[in-house]
């Protein structure tokens, strides 16, 4: 049997649905790059660059961050950033960290792999025996007796305080900069979110303790699962899973409409939760399946030039347009007392005013603007021909 060497994903996965885990570990089944995976690898690699160049030279000189930032531009290209906002916005995040990268009194490693073949240390364990992967982005010293153990994070959102206590990434971190460097008497863990300000915690040594039993428990769970026993479990995430096209449970939910609703006033306090919890789940798939629907359908009304036509209905692409007018320039051919009558500019006075005045009507025309909205789907029924 192959050696299941345990990353804080895969812990997290398998925890979350034993089928997505399965798909992804077991059938090995191949996942779609997401953009955000590909900032966030762009970002890091960058920042590693950067990081070495700092254990040489202390500092960066203006031709170092140019070839920080070229080294940022191909890295996107090849990943395959497609949207240029957010390859801007990639180079903003390692500007802002490279800008404020010096911390302590020197790094102690960059990139730290743990588990990989070839690594260093390929073949870390805990003290209980469960093998262990993945790499920790840079740990520097703060002083002789203290380590930073830093991850950088392209999420938009910051971490609560609980948040920071039970994340199982930070957790494993801990463990392994503390089986990895001894030598130091506090552990400190940051989430460096790249496009806010860093997030510190810590583990006591009896969190480290229950953590590394915990993993044991995890670990012989992991092993000892098999297909039969990896079940589905809807939850919030199911509609940004990779997997959820080859999910029957997925699937259902999605298809189902019998929905049995049963009467408020009777529900326990626990039914109650249990039903609510139920129907926002529900919810949060049907919304995300619409939306996925919608893409596909505007996608093909775009790609074939024609709308969509089923037996009874036809669907299309509406845009709604807005027509502004600057204000200023109209009242320069306007008289005011005409017009302090439509000082709103809305459309449908200014060509009112236009078609009783022909000769300015250029001129006012000249002054405006039309802005329109994001494209919707509408629907229509479709006249029967008549036998």
């Amino acid at each position: 049997m192959k050696t299941i060497k345990l990353s804080a994903t895969r812990i997290s996965t398998f925890l979350r649905c034993k089928k997505k885990y399965w798909f992804q570990y077991k059938e090995h089944i191949v996942r779609m790059a997401k953009t955000v995976f590909k900032l966030g690898t762009a970002c890091h690699e960058s920042l590693e660059m950067a990081g070495n160049i700092w254990v040489k030279k202390g500092k960066f000189s203006a031709k170092d961050k140019e070839k920080i930032f070229d080294f940022y531009d191909r890295v996107s290209v090849r990943e395959g950033i497609e949207e240029l906002e957010i390859h801007a916005e990639g180079k903003r995040l390692v500007k802002n960290r490279i800008d404020n990268f010096g911390i302590g009194t020197k790094i102690i490693s960059l990139e730290e792999k743990f588990g990989f073949p070839k690594s260093k240390h390929s073949n870390l364990k805990t003290s209980l025996g469960v093998p262990l992967i993945g790499a920790m982005d840079k740990i520097v010293e703060l002083d002789e007796n203290s380590l930073l153990v830093i991850d950088y994070k392209t999420s938009r959102t910051a971490p609560t305080s609980d948040q920071l206590q039970e994340d199982l990434q930070l957790s494993l971190y801990d463990l392994v900069a503390n089986i990895l460097y001894p030598q130091y008497d506090r552990i400190i863990l940051c989430l460096d979110m790249l496009r806010s300000n860093p997030v510190y915690t810590y583990r006591t040594p009896q969190q480290r303790e229950d953590f590394n039993k915990y993993l044991l428990v995890v670990h012989e769970e992991m092993t000892n699962l098999k297909e039969e026993d990896a079940e589905a479990e809807l939850n919030t995430f199911c509609p940004w899973c990779d997997f959820k096209e080859y999910c029957d449970t997925y699937e259902k939910a999605c298809n189902k409409t019998d929905y049995e609703f049963f009467p408020v006033a009777n529900l326990t306090d626990s039914q109650l939760i249990t039903e609510h919890e139920t129907v926002k789940r529900t919810a949060k798939i049907l919304d995300t399946r619409k939306r996925e629907l919608a893409m596909v359908i505007m996608e093909k009304i775009k790609r074939e030039g024609v709308n969509l036509e089923g037996d009874a209905e036809q669907m299309y692409i509406r845009q709604s347009s807005r027509t502004n007018y600057d204000a200023r320039e109209v009242s320069k051919v306007i008289p005011q007392e005409d017009f302090a009558t439509m000082v709103t500019l809305r459309k449908k006075d200014v060509d009112a005013y236009c078609s009783r005045h022909p000769k300015i009507k250029k001129q006012v025309e000249i002054s405006s603007t039309t802005n329109y909205t994001s494209p919707f789907l509408a629907t229509k029924k479709l006249q029967k021909e008549k036998k």
